[in-house]
């Protein structure tokens, strides 16, 4: 108990402002809930480690309320002159797992400040049933906009559509002739090279 109420304690002030320096203790805290995720992925979808390939998994988050209470708060640490990172409380983690034969999935809601896992989801897709997928990129709102959103989305054989969000980050005020940064270069990299690997194997 006296735990918890450091915890939040801290958070509390650590997100007092919306702007200010990095705290190691963060990632520390973060960290913590990601492992916790990460252990629950692989019990509900019934895997191992060697149910999955020697590729490395690929996660994603994105900031989403959890608490009715309380809303999700923000924090932009300045990493240089350019670049900020966007902290947030409360999230939403998305893993993808590339398993020989099909694709796994796991989705959870985050709560931080209190080491809060739930609303867990996981789902197994065959290869061979991904019939598309389609990336986008938007605005929150076009004419005055306050996020970038980049989403990745899987549409079924059977209908259904898996919906994956890449990037939710605050607009700098300048359009980017290029649209994806390094690091969703390299996700939606490796997600189509092994989906089309895996879809030619099984078509041959």
């Amino acid at each position: 108990m006296k735990e918890r109420k450091e915890r939040l304690k801290w958070f509390a002030k650590f997100f007092k402002k919306g702007t200010g320096e990095a705290d190691p203790q963060f990632q520390v805290y973060r960290d913590e809930v990601h492992e916790i995720a990460f252990k629950r992925a692989f019990e509900l979808l019934r895997i191992s480690e060697s149910d999955v390939t020697k590729e490395q998994p690929i996660i994603l988050l994105a900031p989403e309320q959890l608490d009715k209470r309380s809303k999700v708060r923000y924090k932009v640490v300045l990493e240089d002159e350019q670049t900020a990172d966007l902290l947030y409380d409360q999230a939403l983690i998305t893993m993808l797992l590339f398993g020989e034969d099909s694709l796994f999935f796991y989705q959870a809601n985050l709560d931080y400040r209190y080491g809060f896992v739930t609303n867990d989801v996981v789902s197994e897709v065959s290869y061979i049933d991904i019939m598309s997928y389609q990336t986008s990129f938007e605005y929150d709102d076009i004419e005055d906009p306050l996020f970038e959103i980049v989403d990745l989305d899987l549409f079924l054989y059977d209908g259904r559509v898996v919906h994956f969000n890449l990037r939710f980050r605050l607009f700098n005020g300048t359009e980017e002739e290029l649209v994806l940064n390094e690091t969703e270069k390299l996700v939606l990299d490796k997600f189509h090279t092994i989906v089309r690997e895996k879809k030619r194997t099984f078509l041959e």
